[in-house]
């Protein structure tokens, strides 16, 4: 520290002064609503205005110094020049000149032109606008008679009031009033020859045509009559012609098609005709196979159990039967092909379930078959499942590209395959 000339002392404390005690700090402006009191703000604009009204303000003279050049007479605007001008030019004429200029002014010029100058005569320019309304001048006020002296007279609003005449009013009640008319608005010179008068008619023909020859007297009295939509009575679903009723009074312009709305019809009723068409009535003698139903599990369900199952089961469809509960192999077959997953699902894992019944020989061994004559049940259950190629639409499932499909029909096509190949039915009668 010596060379920059610096000498260390010892710290010596001072004696504190005395100390004064914390106080709480009071808002300078208390509210005695309890609210702090609002601050009065103002906007960048407003104080950049100020800052610049004040910097054009003149800075007063200074108290000792020069004196300065006086300020220069302000410059006279146009306006105060031209009534400079105008007030020298009166001043400069003679009275009797200035009274034939009236007189010719007033000769020439319009009344309602002369009244509205006379008007603005005597009106600063500190007054209301030109274009504020004002009173009309009153026909008993007083005139004041101009006097010749050397100053030429002042022009007011009484002096000419009763020597201009009043305007013309607007509304004439005397002259007619403009309308413009047709020829196809007028009335005919005649009337027709085959006017009749109108009348209340009463007829149900809508296509009658009043004629002079059918024309109703004038005893009798008739009402108009409007075209009205048959009346169609209210519908009943348990009607048997429930559907062509229906396809009367919604779709009456479009063709029937009874095959399309098949299952829309009611359920026939137990023992009718219609119930006897069904192709699986248990009545009948014998059923083809494509006709026999199965449930979920694999199971076959005889005709007379099937009308005995409650819906609640979900065996019922709107399929050939719908009052008969199961599903056929065509059935289940057109199902495995569907573009919905959840019916692919159903339909494979109940289609897996039967082909294992079937190689374990639940429906018959299997004999027969060969030359297609004297089969037993098992091998006209099989000829069925390969007409319809139940087994090529489980393995197209199961053989498609990895990581795409839905996963869920993967995963049943896959078992269903794993129970055909338990069961041995292909295993016995490959090739077939």
């Amino acid at each position: 520290m010596e060379g920059f000339g610096l000498e260390v002392r010892d710290v010596l404390e001072h004696t504190p002064d005395e100390v004064k005690p914390p106080s709480f700090p009071t808002p300078a402006n208390q509210s005695t609503t309890g609210f702090p009191a609002p601050k009065k703000r103002v906007s960048a604009f407003k104080k950049q205005r100020q800052n610049n009204n004040t910097s054009m303000l003149p800075t007063p003279p200074a108290q000792y110094g020069p004196e300065r050049p006086p300020a220069p007479k302000p410059e006279v605007s146009e306006k105060q020049r031209i009534a400079e001008e105008n007030d020298a030019l009166l001043n400069s004429l003679p009275p009797d000149q200035i009274m034939e200029e009236q007189r010719d002014l007033f000769k020439n010029l319009d009344p309602k032109l002369i009244q509205m100058l006379l008007r603005r005569a005597n009106l600063d320019d500190s007054g209301p606008a030109k274009f504020d309304p004002s009173p009309e001048p009153s026909s008993s006020a007083k005139t004041t008679p101009v006097t010749t002296t050397t100053k030429p007279p002042k022009v007011t609003v009484e002096d000419v009031s009763e020597n201009i005449p009043p305007p013309p009013s607007k509304k004439d009640p005397t002259k007619p009033k403009k309308t413009v008319t047709f020829d196809e608005d007028a009335a005919p010179p005649a009337p027709p020859a085959n006017l009749i008068p109108v009348k209340k008619i009463t007829t149900t023909d809508p296509n009658l045509v009043i004629t002079p020859s059918n024309a109703p007297d004038e005893a009798h009295t008739f009402h108009t009559h409007y075209p009205q939509p048959p009346t169609v009575p209210d519908l009943d679903p348990e009607d048997p012609d429930f559907l062509e009723k229906m396809h009367s009074k919604f779709f009456p312009n479009l063709p029937a098609d009874p095959s399309k709305l098949a299952w829309m019809a009611p359920i026939p009723t137990p023992g009718s005709a219609a119930d006897k068409e069904s192709p699986y009535y248990p009545g009948q003698d014998s059923l083809p196979v494509s006709a026999l139903r199965f449930d979920f599990r694999g199971l076959l369900i005889p005709p007379r159990l099937s009308r005995q199952i409650p819906v609640t089961k979900g065996l019922h469809h709107h399929g050939e039967a719908p009052e008969a509960a199961g599903y056929t192999i065509p059935e289940l077959a057109r199902y495995a092909r569907s573009e919905v997953p959840a019916q692919r699902c159903i339909a494979y894992q109940t289609l897996g379930r039967m082909l294992y019944r079937l190689g374990r020989g639940d429906w018959g061994k299997g004999e027969g078959g060969r030359v297609g004559e004297e089969d037993d049940l098992a091998f006209g259950l099989w000829r069925c499942f390969k007409e319809n190629r139940v087994v090529e639409s489980i393995e197209e499932e199961v053989q498609g590209e990895e990581g795409r499909g839905h996963r869920s029909c993967y995963a049943y096509a896959t078992e269903a395959l794993w129970l055909f190949e338990k069961g041995g039915w292909r295993e016995r009668w490959r090739g077939m």
